[in-house]
């Protein structure tokens, strides 16, 4: 009778193991960035930090910094960093070094293989196939893992990897460009809907800083 019982719970573990696979597998990577881009479409603003750290496949140098991002719909950005401040209201772009005081202005410009909201969501999954790879964790987050190619030969980026946590956000991208260096961007912490004003999106020049104006 023990060994009879024995024998059901060994192939209920079984069961319930292939029960767990084939959940894992019935998502799809169409089905998460679907999910991904409904939960984007409901969010107004959003204001993370940061980890990034890339890596150089030939001179095998790491760099990693923090930084803190703003985001409010649509294309209003502020990416603050030690080594630079990014700014732009979706009409103007404001680049500021700290280090040289120096800051350049531009018409704002939504550069090809950039890593805003839009593109992530719009762009690429257009322009990339898309893979459902498995899962893995961010922080304390189980996410799902996709892999992204490029439909076209002589795109910039080569590949990227996209973790999306159980509520549809994304947690952390790596991207391999053509020049086989590797960068990462890990969120470690992120609010949502907190009405950040528009003023966050325009830049205060720092008195004595060197301007240089491209628009």
């Amino acid at each position: 009778m023990k060994n009879s019982t024995s024998a059901v719970l060994i192939i209920l573990c079984i069961l319930l193991s292939m029960v767990t696979v084939v959940l894992a597998r019935g998502i799809t990577a169409k089905e998460i960035i679907e999910n991904v881009q409904s939960k984007y479409d409901d969010i107004s603003d959003v204001v993370l930090t940061f980890d990034q750290t890339t890596r150089f496949k030939v001179s095998k140098v790491e760099q990693s910094l923090s930084g803190k991002l703003y985001f409010k719909k649509k294309n209003k950005y502020r990416i603050e960093t030690e080594q630079r401040t990014i700014v732009t209201d979706g009409k103007t772009s404001w680049s500021y070094n700290p280090l040289s005081n120096q800051v350049v202005i531009d018409t704002y410009k939504e550069e090809s293989h950039s890593l805003s909201p839009e593109q992530l969501l719009v762009k690429y999954p257009s322009d990339f196939f898309s893979t459902y790879v498995g899962e893995g964790k961010v922080g304390m987050d189980d996410c799902y893992l996709l892999k992204l190619t490029p439909k076209e030969d002589n795109s910039f980026t080569q590949t990227m990897k996209i973790w999306v946590n159980k509520k549809w956000i994304i947690r952390k991208v790596e991207v391999t460009d053509a020049n086989g260096a590797s960068t990462s961007y890990t969120i470690r912490d992120i609010s949502i809907d907190k009405g950040i004003s528009d003023g966050k999106f325009t830049f205060d020049i720092p008195k004595g800083a060197e301007l240089i104006d491209l628009r």
